[in-house]
């Protein structure tokens, strides 16, 4: 019996490890790519190319591309100002060349948008929000998702290095 155990083991632990894996994703129209974290599942991919949605239990994370209608600080701007509208208080707030970040809670839930210019006049963002009590299990994700989020090869942006995700 002991051999049939190892042996189904051996058989199913590399299904295992590639689940466990963080994914990439490639959006073409856009042209940036983000790495998916471990467990989240796609929801939707959006008819027009322009990004995607994920879930792990009631953690959601979207990503997506699109074209800004004024300046980025603008896109910022207006991405703060419908955050605290929407009763989102506001707890991490930075933004320098290419990039932003804003964090912040409402009621048990948490969230963490970023984003990041691309060629053109085209930005890319994601958007991670979950509960309080899945925070032990989701915050340590950030500092990658940050990272991998980014432009892809040719396209030269003002972004910079990042800071370490809080």
């Amino acid at each position: 019996m002991r051999p049939f155990s190892f042996l189904l083991l051996l058989i199913f632990l590399p299904a295992f490890a590639i689940a466990a894996s963080w994914q990439p994703y490639v959006n073409a129209r856009f042209g940036f790519a983000v790495e998916i974290p471990p467990g989240f599942m796609l929801l939707n991919e959006a008819d027009n190319g322009d990004g995607r949605s994920y879930a792990r239990d009631t953690a959601t994370f979207a990503v997506w591309g699109h074209y800004l209608t004024g300046d980025f600080a603008e896109e910022v701007n207006e991405r703060r100002d419908t955050y605290r509208q929407e009763g989102w208080n506001l707890t991490y707030d930075r933004q320098e060349g290419g990039w932003a970040s804003l964090s912040g809670t409402r009621g048990d839930r948490i969230l963490y948008h970023r984003v990041v210019t691309l060629c053109g006049d085209a930005v890319a963002s994601f958007v991670l929000n979950y509960p309080e009590t899945m925070k032990a299990e989701i915050s340590p994700l950030v500092g990658r998702l940050v990272k991998s989020l980014h432009a892809a090869e040719g396209c030269a942006n003002p972004q910079g290095a990042a800071p370490a995700a809080r």
